[in-house]
């Protein structure tokens, strides 16, 4: 598999505790090709849903994996940044109801941590920046709430403890 957010999504996949029902939304057409510029083409507000039938609570995720440290994020649809706009307005509407938790699981590659953020925490951080991007640092100095997802690599891919953010 070349495509590392594809590969970051199997892994992340192949973590869910047996209790966890994992729905990847369909990719939009102009995704396999790499043609974005279809006038019709559907725009996913995230990539997943998870069901944690313990606790009865749905999540809306959106996964990104960053070789760097920062992930570049859009104030507007013109922008072409890692979290898009439409991304971002998605799980705010979805963050409307009870009992839906939704929010971004990012990996930074190069300092090797996975991160938990819910839609709220990143609405707050990006009013706090002046930029159009965070790094790890920009959330521990923050000190808003996130979680680290613990991670453990088995040979040359990871396993997520998915359980710490359920």
């Amino acid at each position: 598999m070349r495509n590392v957010g594809k590969q970051f999504e199997y892994d992340f996949k192949k973590s869910m505790p047996d209790y966890v029902l994992l729905y990847r939304l369909p990719d939009a057409a102009q995704s396999f090709n790499g043609n974005s510029n279809l006038r019709f083409s559907r725009k996913n507000p995230f990539d997943f849903l998870l069901w944690n039938s313990k606790k009865h609570i749905l999540y809306a995720l959106e996964l990104k994996t960053v070789k760097g440290s920062s992930i570049s994020f859009e104030r507007n649809e013109q922008e072409k940044k890692e979290i898009h706009y439409n991304q971002i307005k998605g799980l705010n509407d979805w963050n409307k109801y009870d009992g839906i938790i939704c929010g971004f699981i990012i990996e930074f590659r190069k300092i090797e941590t996975t991160v938990f953020i819910d839609i709220e925490t990143f609405n707050e951080l990006i009013k706090r920046i002046d930029k159009k991007s965070f790094n790890y640092l920009d959330l521990i100095e923050s000190k808003l709430n996130f979680k680290i997802i613990p991670q453990t690599k088995k040979q040359s891919r990871y396993r997520y403890d998915i359980e710490k953010i359920l």
